[in-house]
């Protein structure tokens, strides 16, 4: 699928909503008791963000965003304001030989931990035993190369974006609410996460 690697306008506004969705099925049986299974082992994020206070020339953009992007047809990044940095996180062991890593950030809970693959980094440093160590980074795909003396552990830090797409292929414009000659969003702009 094509990607289009920029990212839309930081400058969202307040009452933008950041969230994600799992996929779970579930049976409620006659006692009462339910049957669940998680369809989904990673969740999607969904926002739903507001661009009612930027500048003119910013709906613009959200708009040829938008053309250009075909609507929901092709993907291209976005800041999660909720969630966009790591800090120390595992990247795993070093051998001593040219090791490629695909880049993951933890969310522990209940002694379990949940990995999702970061495949869009904004910014990287790369720590072997927690001294900084060079690496080259695929910023397309979240992957990593490096070389490391055995045995080091290597973490990583950063910050990243999502993929995303536009949630429907209409976009609507206010012709009531205009400056300066040009048309204005009229709704939320909806957007969700993508898998790659």
């Amino acid at each position: 699928m094509m990607f289009i690697e920029q990212r839309l306008l930081d400058c969202v506004a307040y009452g933008s909503e950041f969230g994600h969705v799992f996929k779970t099925r579930i049976v409620t049986l006659e006692s009462g008791h339910e049957r669940r299974a998680s369809l989904w082992s990673l969740p999607l994020g969904r926002y739903s963000i507001r661009y009612n206070l930027i500048k003119d020339e910013h709906h613009q953009a959200v708009r040829h965003a938008h053309l250009v992007c075909r609507g929901a047809a092709i993907a291209f990044r976005f800041k999660d304001w909720v969630d966009y940095r790591a800090d120390n996180e595992p990247l795993g062991v070093a051998d001593g030989s040219l090791q490629t890593f695909q880049l993951n950030k933890g969310y522990p809970f209940g002694g379990q931990t949940l990995h999702k693959p970061i495949k869009k980094p904004v910014s990287v440093q790369i720590f072997g035993n927690a001294h900084p160590i060079p690496a080259t980074i695929d910023y397309t795909s979240g992957q990593v190369q490096l070389t490391a003396p055995a045995g080091s552990v290597l973490t990583w830090s950063g910050e990243f974006d999502i993929p995303v797409r536009f949630a429907s292929d209409r976009l609507d414009l206010e012709p009531v609410t205009h400056q300066g000659g040009q048309f204005l969003l009229a709704t939320d702009v909806e957007l969700i996460e993508v898998r790659q």
